[in-house]
């Protein structure tokens, strides 16, 4: 498998789902969130849903992404939890779900906060554009990469930082 990350610790909520817009609009998998996903998965690396959400929302932007429970090694949520972004504990506890060391992970977000959190708990993180943060705020926060979405991301894959070292 190489060097490259052995987990990959999504974001859902603007990063996988359009459900940010201050949900005005019905929520939807952004443009290839699940092949995405899946790519991640056929390239043997761990995946984990991580985010500050409560369980039952979690569980229904599974459903919405199409991603079958067996594709994940864990799904965190606030009740894994004792804090919520921007300090590392939602990270923290996918990181321990994964078993994989910070250092061999990447984390994928659309918002500095993700970034915040993924920095405190040694994770790298690739930025998404889909949640509408300025591509700045995500650099700054220390995102190593930015991509316009999911679809973005996969289609730029092998350029990336997940099929390799950081």
């Amino acid at each position: 498998m190489g060097g490259g990350p052995l987990a990959v610790l999504f974001d859902v909520d603007g990063t996988l789902v359009g459900s940010v817009d201050l949900h005005a609009q019905a929520w939807h998998p952004l443009p290839m969130a699940r092949e995405l996903v899946l790519r991640v998965k056929r390239g043997g690396k761990r995946v984990a849903l991580a985010s500050s959400g409560k369980a039952d929302e979690v569980e229904s932007n599974r459903k919405v992404l199409g991603l079958d429970p067996s594709v994940l090694e864990t799904a965190t949520t606030a009740d894994d939890a004792e804090r919520s972004k921007p300090c590392p504990d939602i990270f923290e506890a996918a990181l321990a779900a994964t078993r994989v060391e910070a250092v061999r992970a990447v984390a994928i977000g659309d918002s500095p906060w993700e970034a915040l959190s993924a920095r405190r708990a040694g994770v790298r993180t690739i930025g998404v554009l889909s949640g509408g943060f300025p591509e700045e705020d995500l650099r700054a926060a220390g995102c190593v990469a930015i991509y316009r979405d999911p679809a973005d991301l996969l289609g730029r894959y092998e350029e990336s930082p997940l099929p390799r070292d950081g």
